[in-house]
């Protein structure tokens, strides 16, 4: 089976009657909350496959799925149609209104590419508001919904987590962003780095290479960490808990990872062989603790180890979506090539 995504799906005409004319206002709601319109009896067989889609549990260090679904009656619609992120799902077969407003929608060819299963997601951007995201899904009939959603949904979640991090991001430096620190950051430090609002600098140490940005109500903070390559170490997981650990008796007040509740890969940072680190950290003086991730590089053109760090602590908050805007300011890291040359001419 394939599937046709919505820019080529150029026989599907998908004008609901709900859809408003005219300049679209702003959407509204948490970047993380996925509301879903669907048959009322067929929810209870549609929610556990979409949790293993949008539901993963994260230790923060409670468990805290990645995103929140929200089953509404399309009787609210109205009410919540332009929310940032909206799942309609409809059966061919179907008799319930959300059904009725699809397939009433759907040009006869569409119809027929969807019975033959060559159509099941549409995702449409910016439908009722902007900043939006809509996920259209429709098949046959409620069996062939659950099986798609199970064999097409690693394509589904890896489309809605691109449009996710791409409206954060659009979201965070719309306004407010801290130019006045960045350039204090450029002139100072062997790296450039975008700085959402309200961010300081917390300490720095250019003797001990690194600089804290924070920001509170939750506290939220990205260290930059930066030392010479060691000759006799190589980089590993091990290598960068301790470090992170000893970094963060400076400057975290004693913070430790929680090791049995991080995991870590290797990857490909900005064209650099990295690992990255996600779990825990506590504090065992404070009695505190919450989530960070590590993403640690070798910059082997200057015999250099960058590690950024970053960590939540938001009691009784939802923290992975603090954590994304963090990971969002960690990809806007550059070297600074401007230092980096001047050093090399003296």
């Amino acid at each position: 089976m394939k599937i046709i995504f919505a820019k080529l799906f150029t026989l599907l005409i998908l004008v609901l009657v709900l859809q408003s004319c005219g300049v679209k206002p702003e959407s509204v709601g948490e970047f993380d909350e996925i509301y879903v319109f669907c048959d009322s009896l067929d929810w209870k067989d549609y929610r556990e496959p979409l949790l293993d889609l949008f539901g993963k549990e994260y230790k923060m260090p409670s468990l805290e799925r990645e995103f929140v679904l929200k089953w509404r009656p399309f009787e609210k619609f109205d009410i919540y149609s332009k929310y940032r992120n909206v799942i309609l799902i409809g059966r061919l077969n179907g008799k319930d209104e959300v059904s009725r407003v699809i397939q009433n929608s759907l040009a006869p060819e569409v119809v027929t590419e969807v019975e033959k299963g060559n159509a099941f997601y549409i995702p449409k951007h910016d439908v009722w508001a902007e900043g939006q995201y809509v996920l259209f899904l429709v098949a046959p009939n409620k069996d062939k919904i659950i099986s798609n959603l199970y064999d097409f949904g690693s394509a589904i979640y890896k489309d809605f987590k691109a449009a996710y991090y791409r409206r954060l991001k659009q979201f965070m430096y719309a306004r407010y962003e801290n130019k006045e620190l960045e350039a204090y950051i450029a002139r100072h430090f062997p790296f450039t780095i975008r700085v959402q609002h309200d961010y300081f600098i917390a300490t720095e140490s250019l003797d001990s290479g690194y600089v804290w940005l924070r920001r509170l109500h939750p506290d939220r903070s990205l260290t930059v960490h930066w030392l010479p390559l060691p000759d006799t170490v190589t980089i590993t997981p091990r290598w960068i808990i301790d470090e992170r650990n000893r970094l963060a008796q400076w400057i975290y007040n004693g913070d430790v990872i929680v090791e049995e509740e991080t995991r870590g890969e290797q990857f490909e940072f900005k064209g650099y062989p990295a690992y990255r680190l996600e779990g825990t950290w506590k504090n065992p003086k404070l009695i505190i603790g919450g989530p960070f991730r590590n993403i640690t590089f070798i910059d082997r053109d200057n015999n250099m180890v960058f590690m950024i760090d970053y960590y939540v602590f938001a009691p009784g908050k939802r923290k992975r979506v603090f954590l994304d805007q963090l990971e969002i300011m960690a990809y806007t890291f550059r070297l600074n090539v401007t230092r980096t040359q001047a050093a090399e001419k003296k």
